[in-house]
């Protein structure tokens, strides 16, 4: 599966047009702790959710029991040998977050600071993923 996962990066970043799909099944949300150096878990719950990116990686939905949300993927990187992307993305209400998807680690996290400076994750843990050819 990793392969896979591995082949279809690698397709996707040499323009083969291709569409991300993610589905996830348990969401943790956590706050770092600076002076022990680790999250520190404040809620989690089996919560499934629906990513879809498009072919161009630019954008992407993100649809959960209650709301769907879109983001403009404004930079990405992949990292190959990680399976591991690391986005820049805005949301449709203009937040900006830090998204990492780790297909090795098995997760999607969100990472931001708060408005009182606390920085946060939300993880998302991935269920399935695949691509679609167009």
């Amino acid at each position: 599966m990793k392969k896979l996962l591995l082949l279809a990066g690698i397709l996707l970043c040499m323009n083969v047009s291709a569409q991300l799909n993610i589905t996830t099944n348990y969401r943790q949300d956590a706050i770092w702790d600076e002076l022990n150096e680790k999250w520190d878990v404040l809620a989690s719950n089996e919560d499934v959710t629906f990513f879809e990116f498009n072919s161009g990686l630019t954008l992407f939905t993100h649809t959960t029991n209650t709301i769907k949300s879109t983001y403009i993927i404004k930079e990405f990187e992949y990292d190959e040998e990680l399976s591991k992307y690391t986005m820049i993305v805005v949301s449709d209400v203009g937040n900006e977050y830090e998204m990492i998807v780790d297909a090795i680690n098995n997760y999607v996290g969100f990472f931001y600071f708060d408005e009182d400076d606390v920085y946060i994750l939300v993880r998302h843990t991935i269920k399935k993923i695949w691509f679609n050819e167009k």
